[in-house]
């Protein structure tokens, strides 16, 4: 069953790297189109500002989902076997805690303001705050998979 779970994690792991790159990259190419229209043709994208906030919202949420953090790894380093193992779960359950109040943030948020709509895009903006859902999940996901990842590891 661990290798189907560490395999589960490699595919989710691409699919968000490759997700990150394609936000980055559709954010990159509205942000050219829409100063070359402004200085250039002399003219402006009037929906382009509010795509790129939203988008680049999502490209953040996305890459951090997968991304290596900084962490001060003394003592979690030095651990190995078992030992290191306990002290990656107490890591993952904080994270975990954390994310969850993340995640139940954005629903109150969604819940309150998420009826909006953008102004140009003529969308409510429960898609902005659907980011810090989906991505608060899918980073769970992450830590719970790389986690039984690394207990795989742990007892070879």
């Amino acid at each position: 069953m661990l290798p189907a779970i560490q395999r589960f994690d490699q595919v989710l792991r691409t699919a968000v790297r490759w997700t990150a790159g394609g936000l980055l990259l559709a954010v990159t190419v509205l942000a050219v189109v829409q100063v070359f229209a402004r200085y250039v043709l002399n003219d402006s994208i009037v929906w382009g500002e509010e795509m790129i906030r939203l988008l680049y919202v999502w490209l953040v949420l996305v890459a951090a989902t997968a991304a290596p953090h900084m962490r001060i790894g003394l003592l979690a380093d030095a651990a190995t076997g078992v030992l290191g193992f306990v002290l990656a779960s107490v890591r993952v359950a904080i994270m975990i805690a954390l994310l969850l109040l993340l995640v139940r943030g954005a629903l109150t948020l969604n819940a309150s303001f998420g009826g909006d709509r953008y102004v140009t895009l003529g969308i409510t903006k429960s898609w902005y705050w659907s980011g810090a859902i989906v991505c608060g999940i899918l980073w769970i996901v992450l830590l719970v998979t790389g986690l039984l990842s690394r207990r795989e590891e742990t007892v070879e």
